[in-house]
């Protein structure tokens, strides 16, 4: 004893072995004493602590054969102590480093199994049971309780990569595969592990974690299945950083665009657009990130320097943080289309310009009657002497009289110069937006066609409530107003309507122009925007106007165009939102 503990013999001999004893043990050895009294046994490798001579413990076992008096009295004990103090520190520093790595794992949220491949025993975590819905009683601490819910398409793949590890070929095991949670779904397990191996090079014991990346891995899922779908769309897909640069390219956009995947990524998205459609690209992105989203239709250029028209969906890519990444876009081709729009659009303009030449013999008859017979009347009076130019008085009156006439027909070619002038002005190619109010479009509409609407003797009546601004199309806005009086008046002709009017009502920022021509049939009603529908029974008509005029309001302003019947009559309303 005084080897490990510090004393001499004198110093020792006398005392009691109490007196070297750690406080904290003093009650532990008593007890054991007591137990041997009552057993009468020997005990082995009992552990107390002492305290050394300069303070410091020492761990001690104890082996012993207690001695006994002729009455069975304990007298005291015979046996061996050794100093253990190595080992107990070394056992101390295992615990401490394990808690250290069950609060390390607890912090991590991770699962600890721990594999003892010699007597093959397994210890399940909390927590490992956890993450399948099971409380730590549920689960036993056995093989089969992971082998029993391993997914079994995954056990095959998972038990070699074990295998290799256990043969030393990798150096540690990684996994993942599929475990089943206690409600029947499917738990994706990350799972790691590091073997012991004995001096023989054989595997004795796997140590390793469980995480639980179900999460993850059906956002990986999510990810991949929406790339499937991309790839699968025949539309064109495109994804681009915030400066532009292509990283998405899928197989629509191979095919509607001509260039390969490889050729297009890295490029920038400008390599498909026009020189001259580079400003307005700039002013789509700027659209898109003030807004997060933006739709518009814009031209595209193929790799064989063919022109398309498309349909584009424009939207923003962003982090966990929604922080802008990148920018996706969708493009529909619709070249065909606007092709056929355009078809139909310059099949209107030439009904519209036929309907306005039309008009123009109306504006024009009156005052061409007027120049006729205001210079046949001239020339019959100049023809038969109508004036005494011998005299004062008849050169006077020749001159008085010529003057007027020449006034008047001066007039009348004033209004024919007008008539042209409204109809140039009508058949601007021009797309300005301005602001103008209904009653502004409505004047200058009924100054074309307001000569023919007279002599058809239609009454005009009007109720301005509103002097509103709204941005349009001016000339476009007047096609679709003419178009819609033009129906009237044919309409009150093919019908014989007795008294007929046209009421304009103007109404905050509604147009209404309404008839009395008996409205329009219910079993046509929905059909009246149809392109090439008509009702004219003389054939004449194309079924352009309604259909245009709808495209006109709708699509280029982004109001609505409806009909009604109304007291006796067909409303059609323009109405600006």
């Amino acid at each position: 004893i005084y080897d490990f503990l510090g004393y001499r013999a004198d110093e020792i001999i006398g005392r009691t072995f109490f007196e070297l004893l750690d406080s904290a043990d003093k009650k532990k050895v008593s007890k054991k004493i007591d137990e041997i009294s009552l057993s009468k046994k020997p005990f082995i490798d009992f552990e107390k602590t002492c305290i050394h001579k300069d303070g410091h413990k020492v761990y001690v076992s104890t082996s012993a054969i207690p001695i006994f008096d002729e009455k069975g009295n304990l007298q005291g004990f015979q046996g061996l102590e050794k100093d253990i103090s190595k080992k107990v520190e070394r056992q101390q520093e295992a615990n401490a480093m394990e808690e250290r790595l069950e609060l390390a794992l607890i912090g991590s949220n991770d699962g600890v199994w721990d594999w003892n491949i010699v007597d093959n025993s397994v210890y399940f975590s909390p927590r490992w049971k956890e993450m399948l819905g099971y409380s730590d009683e549920e689960l036993v601490n056995e093989f089969v309780t992971w082998s029993d819910r391993i997914h079994p398409d995954d056990l095959d793949e998972t038990w070699e990569s074990i295998q290799k590890h256990l043969e030393s070929t990798t150096a540690y095991y990684e996994g993942i595969h599929r475990l089943k949670h206690k409600n029947g779904n499917w738990v994706w397990i990350l799972d790691r592990g590091k073997a012991l191996y004995n001096s023989d090079g054989e595997a004795t014991r796997m140590i390793g974690t469980h995480t639980d990346i179900t999460e993850q891995k059906e956002k990986e899922l999510k990810a991949i299945h929406q790339k499937q779908i991309i790839e699968q769309i025949h539309d064109s897909v495109i994804s681009t950083d915030m400066d532009g640069v292509i990283t998405g390219w899928n197989t629509g956009s191979e095919v509607l665009l001509e260039y390969s995947t490889d050729e297009a990524i890295g490029q920038h998205i400008s390599m498909i657009y026009l020189t001259q459609d580079l400003e307005i690209l700039g002013k789509n992105i700027a659209t898109l990130i003030e807004k997060g989203e933006h739709y518009t239709s814009v031209s595209l250029v193929t790799k064989s320097k063919k022109l398309l028209f498309v349909d584009l969906s424009l939207s923003l890519l962003k982090d966990e943080k929604s922080i802008p990444i990148g920018m996706i876009g969708y493009a529909k081709d619709i070249t065909k289309r606007k092709q056929a729009e355009d078809t139909l659009e310059q099949q209107a303009r030439m009904v519209q310009m036929g309907e306005m030449l039309s008009m123009i013999a109306h504006q024009w008859r009156q005052p061409l009657n007027a120049i006729s017979l205001t210079a046949a009347n001239l020339k019959l009076k100049f023809d038969f002497n109508g004036y005494d130019l011998k005299t004062d008085k008849g050169l006077t009156q020749c001159s008085q009289e010529l003057s007027q006439k020449l006034n008047a027909i001066e007039e009348y070619v004033t209004s024919l110069s007008t008539t042209i002038d409204d109809f140039r002005s009508f058949y601007r190619t021009d797309k300005e937006y301005t602001s103008k109010t209904f009653e502004d479009v409505v004047s200058k509409s009924l100054s074309i066609i307001k000569v023919s609407l007279l002599e058809d003797r239609i009454k005009l009546t009007k109720e301005y409530n509103s002097n509103a601004e709204m941005k349009m199309h001016e000339n476009e806005i007047m096609q679709v107003i003419l178009n819609i009086f033009k129906n009237a008046q044919d309409n009150f002709l093919e019908k014989r309507v007795k008294n007929p009017s046209i009421k304009i009502i103007i109404d905050g920022k509604k147009l209404s122009i309404c008839d009395n021509a008996g409205g329009i049939p219910q079993n046509i009603f929905d059909q009246i925007f149809n392109p090439y529908f008509s009702t004219k029974t003389d054939k004449n008509g194309t079924g352009l106007g309604l259909y245009m005029s709808k495209t006109i309001i709708e699509e280029h302003h982004n109001a609505k165009l409806t009909a009604e019947n109304l007291d006796g009559g067909a409303c059609f309303s323009i109405e600006f939102i």
